[in-house]
């Protein structure tokens, strides 16, 4: 077992074709796109809002606890560096204000207490003060659960002093391309080496004999193709390796926060790796042509609608179907936001997918005509 792996390795190394694509290809393209279109997707360059000018009016007749709450929110805002905060006399000056263009947009507190924003004519300052309303209502109304609920428990716990319910939390928006492309490209070399390779793999050794030649000897037909599959593994642990360090040394990228995640990371790329080239593996006995130019064009198709190269590319309905987006999103669920959940799952799908594999493909190794 150990000898096909090391036999496998050594044939990588041999052909410098392959090694190229296995190992340097992820690297160049996480170079190339990651700083070519940096400036295009880089959330620290956008254009700030400037300062947002919002009338705000509050009907009369608020029961004491709304009229507090309305106070402590705009009284907030006004802490805040950029907002400024215009106290309207009714409904009809608040919207005046907006229609003339002195405030940018109103925030409009009607009895029973709801909120209503009045938009200007700055698209994105109107989106800025909605998120406002959204946040105050859907905040007064938890408050307002946990009151109604249990009012010691409410008290007891302080729900009104804030600092003491959030926390900051990073979701994103300092990642660069170069993060972005660390892990599609890794996506993208095993599904293209994957399934190209174990495809490959299978047809030419039907086509030059090798595998007929193979299975007539005294080894169990059984072992042949579990060693096949294993011996992909000193590939993948490679390929996820030298790509994932050599881009966070190098390129600065970021994975994970930390090694913990890192690893498991690094387990579900080496995994994923390993069952695409299981199930391509299958495919090679079956397909009687050679399968280099088709699964090419076919698996580069599927990896650019699944916005591997860019993450603009999406198609409504048939993107979010496809492995390498389910792949790609569940990465980006914990590197982003350190959520485990849809990256364990999508590696017991990997897992079962593996399992299965061997399981026929080792049946299908004792059938003689698999095998001519």
């Amino acid at each position: 077992m150990f000898e096909w792996m090391l036999q496998s390795v050594r044939q990588m190394f041999r052909e410098r074709d392959s090694l190229f694509f296995a190992l340097l290809f992820p690297i160049i393209l996480v170079a190339l796109l990651g700083n070519m279109l940096a400036e295009l997707d880089n959330p620290e360059s956008d254009s700030p809002l400037g300062a947002i000018r919002i009338a705000c009016y509050v009907e009369e007749g608020q029961r004491a606890e709304e009229a507090a709450a309305v106070e402590a929110f705009t009284s907030a805002l006004v802490d805040y560096e950029g907002i400024e905060i215009i106290r309207s006399s009714s409904i009809t000056a608040a919207r005046a204000e907006v229609d003339g263009g002195n405030v940018d947009a109103a925030l409009i507190f009607e009895m029973p207490l709801s909120i209503v924003t009045y938009e200007g004519e700055d698209l994105y300052k109107n989106r800025a003060v909605m998120l406002m309303a959204q946040s105050f209502a859907r905040e007064y109304a938890a408050y307002k659960v946990a009151a109604l609920k249990n009012p010691e428990a409410f008290t007891q716990a302080e729900l009104l002093q804030s600092d003491k319910l959030v926390a900051d939390k990073d979701l994103g928006v300092k990642r660069s391309m170069i993060d972005f492309y660390a892990v599609t490209t890794i996506v993208m070399i095993a599904f293209m080496g994957g399934g190209i390779g174990g495809a490959s793999a299978t047809f030419l050794a039907r086509q030059n004999g090798s595998l007929r030649r193979v299975t007539a000897s005294p080894r169990s037909r059984t072992r042949l193709f579990l060693e096949s599959v294993i011996g992909v593994i000193p590939q993948n642990i490679m390929q996820a390796g030298v790509v994932m360090l050599v881009s966070t040394i190098f390129f600065g990228a970021h994975y994970a926060k930390t090694w913990p995640e890192n690893l498991l990371l690094f387990a579900f790329f080496v995994l994923l790796g390993m069952a695409v080239s299981a199930v391509f593996l299958l495919v090679g006995l079956f397909i009687k042509v050679n399968p280099y130019l088709p699964l090419l064009a076919a698996l580069w198709a599927l990896l650019f609608m699944s916005g591997t190269f860019s993450k603009d590319i999406y198609i409504e309905g048939f993107s979010e179907y496809l492995p390498m987006a389910i792949a790609q999103k569940a990465a980006f669920d914990l590197t982003l936001f350190g959520r485990t959940e849809q990256l364990l799952t999508v590696m017991l799908a990997c897992g079962v997918a593996l399992l299965c594999s061997c399981v026929l493909g080792s049946v299908l190794f004792r059938r003689k005509g698999i095998v001519l």
